[in-house]
């Protein structure tokens, strides 16, 4: 017996998934390049080529040829082991950076969380445990963690869930007296 399949349309975006993003009146379907295509085939320019951390521009042959072969070879493994291709970034980033060691990270969220708590840890550790300050700009955005959206200084993103982590001090962007002053 076969499944009466529903249509799938922007409508349904707000049935079953939680408002906290405003995606595009269109859904895309297939994308290449800088070019995405919606359920009518109507092209557009998607000027993100992508989102954030991955903005490479849709289903480049090389990157498509690169995912099917790892995922044929080896699936996410957790950090209860490594792999060689991790290694293999690892040593081409450090030796490519200042870096001394990496670590992964499965979303900018979390890479911003790690830099934050780096920070702090070095601050407490190497100055005084009290050193916990940290100067951000209003209206940035770090991620959806509690941690990085108070640092983000966007109230629409932190308000509503409690007591925020504390010694965040917002400045307007791009004012150094008040990056120097550090009060806000």
């Amino acid at each position: 017996m076969a499944i009466e399949q529903t249509a799938i349309t922007r409508a349904t975006f707000d049935e079953v998934i939680l408002p906290i993003y405003a995606p595009a009146e269109f859904i895309p379907v297939k994308g290449q390049g800088s070019r995405i295509w919606d359920q009518q085939g109507k092209e557009y320019v998607d000027f993100a080529g992508g989102i954030a951390v991955t903005a490479l521009g849709h289903c480049h042959p090389a990157l498509v040829n690169a995912l099917k072969t790892q995922g044929e070879t080896l699936w996410h493994i957790s950090n209860v082991f490594t792999n060689e291709p991790a290694l293999r970034l690892g040593r081409k980033l450090i030796e490519a950076t200042f870096a001394e060691r990496v670590v992964f990270m499965n979303s900018g969220t979390e890479a911003n969380e790690t830099a934050f708590k780096l920070a702090r840890h070095y601050a407490c550790v190497r100055h005084s445990p009290f050193k916990t300050k940290i100067i951000a700009f209003h209206n940035a955005f770090h991620g959806r963690s509690l941690f990085t959206v108070s640092v983000g200084g966007q109230p629409k993103y932190s308000d509503g869930f409690g007591p925020k982590p504390a010694d965040i001090i917002h400045v307007p962007f791009n004012d150094i007296h008040a990056v120097k002053a550090g009060d806000g």
